[in-house]
Parts: structure tokens; C-alpha cells; sequence
């Protein structure tokens, strides 16, 4: 991706994030934290309360977006001016940027009428959907100039309307809280389709109403749509993104009116509306790309995919979905989400809320997702070369390094505002801490540089302790760094035994794994010696007095299995006792935090 397209592509999310942060001011009603402009309370740095910051928040957001879209357009009009299909949007774009500036002084300054609200919301999702069709535009792909396409581009313009129509419906009904006015879903108030009993409720109902219709659109695009993926490039993509934004998005609106719409479903509803903008805005571009002169490839585009691909190379759209899930690496995922949820669970002395505890579990999946999507594209040159790696999506050719890029992003920013929103901010922030550590220190500087990356990058495995203790009680303990500190510990001696059985691999593909740098004697002792220390500091916990006899005895017992693997290790130099270890190993650390759970429980 050039530096000019990954230009765009940060101005678009950026402008995003705007959008969803200012949907949290407007949900927390903080829209007035800031009763001033362009100061705070007469002051630069805002005060610190709750609403100032959150009011706060926003500004800075928008400063940033303001930033990038004012750099995209510069880019523009230096690299691309000969081209009107970015030149275009690149003017448009910062003139409605100071009339979004200007109405966002006018919304503080009259205290926030409705009308203002919703023409506010109504700039930034055309500035959003500008700086889409620019990213888009900005390829250098074309398409067949046959019917098909042609038909296709007409329907997915027609999909921009009305999503674009629904959006301010609910921009309205927001604004004038008849948002509030149907409790239930499908129903309302206990009744099919009230119309009539109140203003109120007939404009939540026809915003739910024209919800369907753009939801029965959408998937006649997706159907037409997906016949025409080896001909719009990037649809096998962007499609199954469009499904999964849409389906979000009414389970999303159904627990909102559900549960007496609480703040973060109105957030998560404003994101996924958002989300659906964008996706349904892409599918349009990318059918509006240059027509090639001619009808070159027009034969093979009218006569469907089958004709214009090897039957061989069809996926199903169950089958590309498969393999965005496979980017995320699922198996590794499974084990992180049992050691968050016991330490939220240690944390509560109990189990927490129900909702904090899926809202939590879904950010740690997509924030694992994303650092694994990552690892996924940054080491793409070398799982081709080992063949436990090679079937993985991207080497495989099954999904695009590119594709594969933006969809880690979007899991990324997702994750954040998942557990920011619907936890707290501190539990979003670690989560990011530890994004940023697995991608940024492990994947693209420790694993290839030195044969303790696994000592030094299993911090990154470790953190989700910290955000489920986060999530549940705002700030991080002594306890909670305990449970860091055994995963932290726990990885090298599990790592290293895996790492024994593929040693071939990571040699053919030059990653200096422990086996690879010192030898297979060396790499067994290690797991003695850090097998020693983890069980030892598994008991040692008992110094802080925050644990019972119950998890003591667990402690001792599964340490003492944990000990006879890693000397079983020692003396058999086979791939068996390896194996052994590595399978023991996760039993381990599974079994060992639900000794703690059940302790903290008998506890209190």
C-alpha cells in the first residue's frame, strides 16, 4: 500500500472515530461539558469532570480528522490533480470540514437544538462518504464496461440513498428522544405496530420500518453483488464486511429498545450505522470504478463468475467468512478468553454482570483477532515456508495481504471502542498496550532478531488478565498483576516445547527460535528452569495473602504434573515428550485459574 492510499485510509477511520466519539458525547449528554467554544470553561485544557472530558474528547478527535483531511486534500492537488475524480471530492471535503466546524460552535452556542444536531450528524457522515469514494477512487483498477456492472452500480447508489435516508431518520429521532417511545422488539410497547398513539412512537416506528426495507435492499445487493466478485475487484471482501455490519446493527437496535436503551448500545448503535455507511459507500465506489476502453473481459463479466474464473477458485460466501475467522487465529483466542474471564471472575469474587462479562469477552476477541490478523500480514513471507503456517489464509492465497490489513484495522479500532464504551477506558487502554506490544515489539522485532523473543513477547499473552480485572473493578491490583505474571512466566516452557516438535520449520524459515539458536539440549533445560520458577511463583502468591488452602493444593498438585512433563522433557529427546508438555501445558494454565476462581469464591 503506497504511503498516498495509507494516507486516505487513516483519514477515513480517523473521521470514523469522530463520528462514534461524538455519538458518545451525545449519549452521555455531554454535548454542554463544554459550554464555551473554542475553549473549555475559558480554558485550553478542559477541567477535569467527566462531561468536560468526554466534550473534550471529541474536539481532539476532531482536531486529528480536521488534520488528516486537510493533508489528503494537499496530497491530492500535489500528486493527483489530473485525475477529477479525486481532485472533486478533495475540494468539496475541507469546505464542508468548516462548515462541520462552524456548525459544531453554532450546536454549543444554542445549546443544542435538535435540527442543528441532526445537520450536524448529516456533514459528517458526507464527509465520511466523501473520503471513502476517495480512498476508492484512488485505485487503480477498472472494470468491464458491460450491463451487469452497469445494472449493479445502480443498485448500490440506490443502497447509499437509503442508508443514507435511514441515517437521518434516526439522527431525528435521537434528537427529539423518540428513541425511547418503543420498548420491545419486533413490537412495540406489547403491540405489532401502534401507529397513531403518539408522534413519538410513529417516528420510532417508521424509522424501524424503513430499517427493513434498507435491510431486504442490502441483501438483494450482497446476492447480486457476490456473483460479481471476480469482476469488481474488492467485493470479497467488502461484502461479507456489509453482512456482518448489518446483522450487528439490528441485534445491536433490537437489545437497545430491548433493555431501556442504555448509553452503550446507543454508542454501538451510532458505530454500526457508521460501519454500514462506510461499507455500503465502498460496494457503490468500487462498482464506479474507470471502465476499461472497449469490453475487454465483457464476455466472461455477463457470463458470471463461473465464466470468468476456474470453477476451481469459487468460495462460498460461508468459505470467505471461514477464512477472515482463520486470520484471527481461533485456537490461540480460546485460551485468552478463559484466563480474562477468570480474572474477572477472581475480581467479583463472583460472576459479574452478564453484560460486562460478553462486552468485555467480545473486545478481547476482537483485539486478539486484530493483533493476530497482524501477525498474520507481517509474517506472510515466512508461513509460506513452514508447513504448519502455509494453509493460513494469506499464504495460501485465499485472502489478500491488503484485504487482510484493513480487516485487522477495523478489528482493531472495533475492540477499542467495544471496551471502552462498554467497559472503561483503562480496560481498553491495557487491551491496546498489549496490541501494540504483540504487533509492534514481538512480531516485527523480536521474533526475528533474537532467540528471547518468546521470554520477552509473552507480556502480550499476558494482558488479558489485566483488562478482564480492569473491566470489572476500573483500576489494576496487586492480584491482577499476580495473574500476569504467571502467564508472563508460563510462556516460554509451553512455547519451547512447541517450538522442539516444528524446529525444522522455523529453521527452514530462519526464525530464531531458542531450539534454533542453542541447540535442542539447551531449549530442554530452559523449560526445567522456567518450569521451576512458574511453580514456584504460583505458590508464592501466598505471601500477599490473597488466596485459600483450596488453591494451594491445585497450585502444588498441578505444579507437580507440570515439573514431571518438563523432566519427562529433559530426559527424552523425542517429538512424544514434547508433545506431552505443550498439550499438559495448557490443561495447566486452564485448570490453574479455575483453582484460583473457585478459591476467591470459597473466600468470600
Amino acid at each position: 500500500m503506497s504511503k498516498f492510499r495509507l494516507l486516505l485510509l487513516l483519514t477515513v477511520l480517523a473521521t470514523y472515530v469522530l463520528i462514534v466519539v461524538g455519538a458518545n458525547v451525545r449519549a452521555t449528554d455531554s454535548g454542554l461539558g463544554c459550554p464555551d467554544w473554542p475553549t473549555c470553561h475559558g480554558q485550553v485544557i478542559p477541567p477535569m469532570r467527566e462531561d468536560a472530558l468526554t466534550e473534550f474528547s471529541h474536539r481532539f478527535a476532531a482536531t486529528i480528522a480536521s488534520v488528516l483531511i486537510m493533508a489528503s486534500a494537499v496530497a491530492i492537488w500535489r500528486t493527483r490533480r489530473a485525475q477529477p475524480r479525486l481532485v472533486k471530492p478533495a475540494v468539496v471535503a475541507p469546505i464542508l470540514l468548516v462548515a462541520q466546524i462552524l456548525l459544531g460552535a453554532v450546536t454549543v452556542w444554542l445549546e443544542l437544538p435538535p435540527w442543528i444536531v441532526v445537520v450536524h450528524l448529516a456533514v459528517a457522515f458526507t464527509i465520511l462518504g466523501l473520503l471513502v469514494w476517495t480512498a476508492v477512487a484512488a485505485s487503480p483498477a477498472t472494470l468491464p464496461d458491460v450491463p451487469s456492472v452497469r445494472k449493479f452500480q445502480r443498485l448500490a447508489w440506490g443502497g447509499v440513498a437509503a442508508v443514507f435516508l435511514l441515517l437521518m431518520i434516526g439522527a431525528y429521532m435521537r434528537s427529539v428522544n423518540a428513541g425511547f417511545a418503543c420498548g420491545g422488539f419486533p413490537g412495540c410497547n406489547g403491540e405489532v405496530a401502534p401507529f397513531g398513539r403518539s408522534p413519538l412512537i410513529d417516528l420510532h416506528l417508521t424509522h424501524r420500518f424503513v430499517a427493513y426495507a434498507v435491510a431486504l435492499h442490502v441483501l438483494v445487493m450482497l446476492v447480486r453483488g457476490w456473483k460479481l466478485r471476480s469482476v469488481i475487484p474488492g467485493l470479497t471482501w467488502v461484502l461479507p464486511v456489509l453482512l456482518g455490519t448489518v446483522a450487528l446493527q439490528i441485534l445491536v437496535g433490537a437489545g437497545a429498545v430491548s433493555s431501556g436503551v442504555p448509553v452503550v448500545l446507543r454508542v454501538l448503535h451510532v458505530a454500526g450505522a457508521s460501519a454500514v455507511w462506510a461499507a455500503v459507500l465502498t460496494v457503490a465506489s468500487l462498482a464506479s470504478l474507470p471502465r476499461r476502453a472497449g469490453n475487454a473481459g465483457g464476455a466472461s463479466a455477463e457470463a458470471g463468475p463461473s465464466a470468468a474464473t476456474p470453477s476451481s477458485g469459487r468460495s462460498s460466501l460461508g468459505t470467505v467468512v471461514s477464512n477472515y475467522i482463520a486470520l484471527t487465529k481461533p485456537g490461540i483466542i480460546s485460551l485468552l478468553l478463559v484466563t480474562t474471564l477468570a480474572a474477572m471472575m477472581v475480581a467479583a469474587r463472583g460472576m459479574p454482570d452478564l453484560g460486562l462479562v460478553c462486552i468485555t469477552l467480545l473486545g478481547g476477541v476482537m483485539s486478539a483477532g486484530a493483533a493476530n490478523t497482524f501477525n498474520c500480514y507481517i509474517d506472510r513471507d515466512i508461513d509460506q515456508l513452514m508447513g504448519r503456517t502455509a494453509k493460513r489464509p494469506i499464504p495460501s492465497g485465499l485472502i489478500k495481504p491488503r484485504a487482510a490489513l484493513l480487516f485487522g484495522i477495523a478489528l482493531g479500532i472495533g475492540s477499542v471502542l467495544v471496551l471502552g464504551l462498554g467497559a472503561n477506558w483503562l480496560a481498553a487502554a491495557l487491551s491496546v498496550c498489549g496490541f501494540l506490544y504483540y504487533v509492534l515489539v514481538y512480531t516485527c522485532w523480536l521474533k526475528r532478531s533474537t532467540p528471547s523473543n518468546i521470554v520477552l513477547g509473552g507480556a502480550a499473552g499476558a494482558v488479558p488478565p489485566l483488562v478482564g480485572w480492569a473491566a470489572v473493578t476500573g483500576e489494576v491490583s496487586l492480584l491482577a498483576v499476580y495473574l500476569f505474571a504467571v502467564i508472563f512466566l508460563w510462556t516460554p516452557p509451553h512455547f519451547w516445547a512447541l517450538a522442539l516438535m516444528i524446529r525444522k520449520e522455523y529453521e527452514k524459515a530462519q526464525v530464531p527460535m531458542l531450539p534454533i539458536a542453542r541447540g535442542d539440549a539447551e531449549t530442554r533445560r530452559q523449560i526445567v528452569v522456567y518450569s521451576i520458577i512458574l511453580v514456584g511463583f504460583t505458590l508464592l502468591v501466598a505471601v500477599i495473602r490473597e488466596v485459600g488452602v483450596f488453591y494451594m493444593v491445585a497450585a502444588a498438585s498441578l505444579g507437580g504434573l507440570f515439573l514431571y512433563h518438563a523432566a519427562r522433557v529433559l530426559r527424552d529427546a523425542t517429538n512424544k515428550a514434547a508433545r506431552g508438555m505443550f498439550r499438559y501445558s495448557i490443561l495447566y494454565l486452564a485448570l490453574l485459574f479455575l483453582a484460583l476462581v473457585i478459591d476467591r469464591w470459597h473466600i468470600a
